[in-house]
């Protein structure tokens, strides 16, 4: 009598581990999506604090509407050493540019009530993630 397995019973596995792949892999994906997203949070959290830092010895916000993240580092932030660098996009693994869609991050201050807002975007440029304020 042969050992080994019937055709049968190797199409019941390769089933089995193809219905396991369909459910795992998004799920998988998914989880890689929230770790960046978190990481988004994560930087947003550090420029507010350098933008309080900014207020604190300059006695005002950035004052600037719609402000990418590099622009708001390179103009504001690093000239005073309130940031050391640009941070990096946790969806590209690269500093943060103007040009960035995903992990996008602005800044927007209001004049006229004194209010700054920092909003992060996820993978997409229409899904907000986190927004933060002064007031």
């Amino acid at each position: 009598m042969r050992k080994g397995f019937t055709l049968m019973e190797i199409l019941v596995v390769i089933g089995i581990i193809g219905l396991l792949a369909v459910f795992l892999v998004p799920n998988l994906l998914g989880a890689k999506d929230r770790a960046r997203e978190a990481a988004v949070k994560a930087v947003m959290h550090s420029v507010q604090l350098a933008v309080e830092a900014y207020e604190m010895e300059n006695e005002v916000y950035p004052i600037a509407n719609n402000l990418s993240l590099e622009s708001l580092c390179r103009n504001y932030l690093m000239s005073g050493g309130y940031i050391a660098s640009v941070p990096k996009n946790p969806f590209t693994g690269q500093e943060y540019k103007d040009s960035n869609i995903t992990g996008r991050i602005i800044y927007d201050y209001d004049q006229a009530i004194g209010k700054y807002t920092l909003t992060a975007y996820g993978r997409s440029s229409l899904r907000k993630i986190q927004e933060l304020s002064n007031l």
